[in-house]
């Protein structure tokens, strides 16, 4: 959160380029994600909940103007794979159908 927060006081501040982040917040919203979920899959593997996030890939929707190289039902099955695997994994990224190696 820490970090997170320190992105936002500097592009409140319009510093955030000469402090070295980017200057789009993509990159560092999925880092949180994968993080948070490390959080969340640590706390709710206690109550036996299972907990990983996905990215869909760069899929042809509204929000990419159409401009995806995946259909949006392919991305979406990155979304459901971890749903009907037996043994899924905790507090993992998947992409392209698979755990991610980040």
């Amino acid at each position: 959160k820490k970090l997170v927060d320190e992105f936002e006081c500097d592009v409140n501040n319009g510093i955030h380029q000469q402090r070295g982040w980017g200057n789009s917040n993509y990159g560092l919203s999925k880092l949180a994600v994968i993080a948070a979920t490390k959080v969340w899959a640590r706390e709710e593997g206690q109550n036996g909940i299972k907990v990983n996030c996905c990215c869909p890939g760069y899929c042809k929707t509204d929000m990419t103007s159409q401009r995806g190289s995946r259909a949006p039902n392919d991305g979406a099955k990155n979304a459901v794979l971890p749903a009907i695997m037996e043994n899924c994994p905790q507090g993992e990224f998947f992409s392209n159908y698979a755990v991610s190696e980040w």
